[in-house]
């Protein structure tokens, strides 16, 4: 299996967000590894998906710094991009476009974020999905599950070692729930890095296993 190459220490040191009078959360640090799955868990409403996005560097924190290989991700900007794939509570497919016209376009979008023109047999990423039979299936008639699986192909177009799942096992079946988590585990498997939220539990624990708790 081949692995990452730019795979890094992404970290984060004393991190907060205020919302309307409140704080979300506060002083959030971690470190993660290669190979390491960090698993944020929180109710409703404890900024689960702002910190998500600010580890993205799409909300800037009210406080605090994330870290690409010890260095600051806005000074790092384009490096630490190209190693990111963000797939957030909404599927973000094109409900009227084929399954296989919603991955062209994604795979566009790949290639500029890699600035490469490396090629990508879509038909092996369908396959690696389990969508290659529904090819062209309109987005619309896919069950919740082959809609989660179409977006999370994004992750394997763009073959980022940063992976940044928001709710990722929502609405799915376990077949589907058991699919996503084997896609982690693979990608964990390369020496990639994983932040998910879910209120399920993932059955990816192993020694690079970490949790962090929103109150």
């Amino acid at each position: 299996m081949d692995r990452y190459q730019s795979t890094k220490l992404l970290s984060a040191s004393k991190l907060a967000a205020e919302k309307n009078d409140r704080w979300l959360f506060q002083d959030i640090s971690f470190a993660l590894e290669p190979g390491e799955l960090l698993h944020i868990k929180g109710s409703n409403g404890s900024g689960k998906t702002t910190l998500l996005r600010i580890l993205c560097g799409l909300t800037r924190a009210d406080d605090g710094e994330v870290f690409w290989g010890g260095e600051k991700i806005l000074r790092k900007h384009d490096e630490y991009h190209s190693q990111l794939s963000y797939v957030g509570h909404h599927d973000g497919i094109k409900q009227d476009l084929t399954v296989e016209e919603n991955l062209k376009i994604a795979n566009v979008l790949a290639q500029d974020k890699r600035h490469s023109k490396r090629k990508i047999d879509l038909d092996e990423v369908l396959e690696q999905v389990g969508l290659r039979k529904k090819k062209y299936s309109f987005a619309r008639t896919l069950s919740a599950g082959q809609k989660r699986r179409l977006a999370l192909s994004r992750c394997l177009l763009n073959d980022t070692a940063v992976w940044i799942l928001d709710e990722p096992l929502t609405s799915l079946d376990t077949h589907g729930i058991e699919f996503i988590e084997s896609m982690i585990k693979q990608h964990l498997a390369k020496d990639g890095l994983a932040l998910v939220t879910s209120h399920h539990a993932l059955n990816v624990k192993t020694n690079n296993y970490k949790e962090l708790h929103l109150s």
